[in-house]
């Protein structure tokens, strides 16, 4: 009875969980054989690094606590830090949802967990772009409004809990700031931003409010003529509760490390929020658009150290590394690079790390990532559910750490030696190369004369006879044919699948998004436009998957090339040695290949594999007509009228039984 009531009590603690927050996605180091369990942990070189986060995590339900994690685009959403957010609060108590930031006023994406809205015009500015317009605060952005009605506007997904009764406004605090009125739950709430009156000297004010429903707005009141303006760095939401773990979140899209260097609040707004342990997780934009390490990020990380531990001496810094990315297509090296020297940093400056790099699987394999549906197709950015997994990662690296620090109290270090998973890596890489080398070169030999191209749909196999012809230097081909080179020593499998062939025409001729910036747009800038888009479609998905909407069948990819009309794919034709053009695709084996074997290389021989414009068929409009039944009629007497059988009436208008009712239409069929 007492383990029926454990599993019951399990059950009702996991679905209010998924309730209340986001689906936490499991990972399994079987299906996601890149991830490594055994290095999941917060690194350190000595336990000092994290001797104060470690304290406070174990005293929770006597006061809060609070993490301040800063990041770039992969934050900026919320996933990976609101999965983090609340399986910690799940198991050290909640204190609060922390900072919140109207985003629609900055003209960007906003969290997953809420949205934003706002009324007026207002100006921003962001660490994507330095020296800012207007002083930054610590969420990396900050909003200013001249016009005395503008206001903002919050809707989250979620009803807040009741203890939920503070709310602080971070803003100027000074004579030029207009009042505000907060109205949330049904209840207006005035609050008066006066220098005089507020002797505290904190860079917020604090409101008190009875309860918070899911829609928090802040509008602007002008009390006095030296009023004129209203500048907003964010809102936090807390509770009175002093325990607990309280969680804020503050990424930007494009950011680099040195906008942090940039935050003219940083240190009073850090200070104010006193976080025990503060997680900087950025660097992808300090390295990606040329793959290199410059000189004077070292410096800036650095002197982003210092700031911390000027603000609040007792923080605890986690550092992250990135995971593996590419760009253009092209795999970036330096992330390798970057992961060593954010070890270096913690080793000097005594903080602690957190390797996602080699965590994640190391180099080259976001591309696993995207075929399991957890990166996207820029691999930069992961989708929802790699975010989610990233956040559950993130959890249990901290708790892994915890457990070790618990369980090992004498020890003094926790490093974890990588070297192997590079050799592992890197005999992945050779046996890969090998495979890829192999199935080039290592091609079965065969008599000339009895060579044939195999052309492979589904079961069908259709075999043609090659002809040999003459190579030409320049080959004109029809904008609808494959050339193909083929050494006459070899045999060539060609396979094409019919289900991935898609009509062209029916492409759009123009598929990009016209971005006009002001003045010249950094790539930062462009990458932060482009991950916003993906995110809001992403949102859309989402929306869209949990309303069980059906996407219009004039959405979906029609299949170009049916069973029925694979007719004569492959044909000969005459080469002509005149031409100048070749808009074909052309595939050549070179004849270097054969250069281990004893055999002369032949000439090539070429196959012009010819694809036939689509054939629409039409099929055949049934021929039928209605009868409506008349008093007195039956399906015996309506088949005899019309010459055909009682089973085929019931089976044209789908009856189960014979009862039919005066004035009912039935479908007869016509041969």
């Amino acid at each position: 009875m007492q383990k029926l009531r454990v599993v019951l009590y399990t059950l009702i603690l996991i679905t209010s969980v998924s309730v209340k927050g986001q689906e936490i996605i499991q990972v399994d180091s079987m299906k996601f054989p890149w991830y490594a369990p055994s290095i999941n942990y917060v690194q350190f070189y000595h336990k000092s690094a994290i001797k104060h986060f470690y304290e406070s995590l174990n005293q929770t339900d006597k006061m809060k606590i609070s993490i301040m994690h800063m990041g770039d685009s992969h934050i900026q959403s919320e996933i990976p830090t609101g999965v983090a957010r609340q399986l910690l609060q799940q198991k050290y108590g909640d204190g609060g949802r922390g900072l919140v930031f109207p985003y629609s006023a900055a003209k960007t994406y906003s969290s997953i967990h809420y949205s934003s809205k706002h009324a007026g015009n207002w100006q921003y500015a962001k660490t994507l772009k330095v020296p800012p317009t207007i002083p930054l605060g610590i969420m990396g952005m900050s909003i200013k409004t001249e016009d005395s009605t503008a206001s903002l506007t919050y809707t989250f997904n979620n009803k807040f809990p009741s203890n939920y009764t503070t709310l602080k406004i971070y803003c100027n605090i000074d004579s030029l700031s207009y009042d505000v009125n907060i109205e949330t739950d049904g209840v207006v709430y005035p609050v008066e931003i006066n220098p005089l009156s507020l002797t505290n000297n904190l860079p917020y004010v604090t409101v008190n409010v009875s309860s918070i429903s899911n829609v928090i707005t802040l509008k602007c009141v002008k009390t006095k003529k030296s009023q004129k303006e209203l500048l907003f760095y964010g809102l936090e939401i807390t509770c009175n509760d002093d325990k607990g773990i309280v969680y804020h979140s503050a990424g930007v899209g494009g950011a680099r490390f040195k906008g942090l260097l940039h935050i003219e609040k940083f240190n009073s707004h850090l200070k104010t929020i006193n976080p025990d342990l503060v997680i900087l997780d950025l660097g992808t934009n300090d390295f990606l658009y040329d793959d290199s390490i410059k000189s004077n990020l070292r410096s800036e990380i650095v002197e982003i150290i210092t700031n911390i531990r000027i603000a609040t001496p007792l923080a605890s810094v986690l550092l992250c590394t990135t995971q593996d990315l590419y760009y253009k297509q092209k795999n970036i090296e330096s992330c390798e690079k970057f992961s060593s020297l954010l070890q270096g940093v913690a080793k000097e400056l005594d903080c602690a790390l957190w390797d996602w790099f080699w965590i994640s699987g190391g180099p080259k394999v976001l591309k696993n990532w995207q075929s399991e549906g957890l990166a996207r197709t820029d691999l930069i950015h992961l989708t929802n559910s790699g975010y989610k997994v990233k956040g559950k990662l993130l959890y249990d690296g901290i708790e892994n750490t915890m457990a070790y620090i618990k369980k090992n109290p004498t020890k003094d270090s926790l490093i974890i030696d990588v070297r192997k998973v590079k050799e592992r890596k890197n005999r992945e890489f050779s046996l890969h190369e090998i495979a890829k080398k192999d199935s080039v070169t290592l091609l079965p030999k065969s008599d000339s004369s009895k060579i044939q191209t195999t052309l492979v749909k589904e079961d069908k196999i259709l075999d043609v006879q090659i002809k040999q012809v003459e190579v030409s230097p320049h080959i004109p081909v029809k904008h609808d044919s494959v050339v193909v080179h083929i050494p006459t020593s070899e045999v060539l499998t060609t396979k094409i699948d019919t289900q991935k062939v898609i009509n062209v025409e029916s492409v759009p001729t123009t598929l990009t998004t016209t971005l006009v910036p002001d003045s010249v747009i950094s790539k930062e800038a462009l990458l932060d436009s482009l991950n916003t888009l993906a995110v809001v479609a992403e949102q859309k998905r989402m929306d869209a998957k949990r309303t069980h909407s059906i996407l219009p069948i004039s959405d979906k990819i029609s299949v170009l090339y049916k069973e029925e009309i694979l007719q004569e794919l492959i044909s000969t034709k005459p080469i002509h040695k005149n031409s100048t053009k070749n808009t074909s695709k052309q595939l050549t084996i070179s004849q270097k290949k054969l250069s281990e074997t004893n055999e002369t290389p032949v000439k090539d021989t070429v196959v012009t594999i010819v694809l036939p414009k689509p054939i629409k068929k039409t099929p055949k409009k049934p021929k039928y007509t209605y009868y409506k039944v008349r008093r007195g009629d039956n399906l015996s007497i309506i088949a005899d009228r019309n010459r055909c059988t009682v089973d085929q009436l019931k089976t044209w208008n789908s009856l189960r039984r014979t009862t039919i009712d005066v004035g009912q239409s039935l479908v007869i069929m016509r041969k």
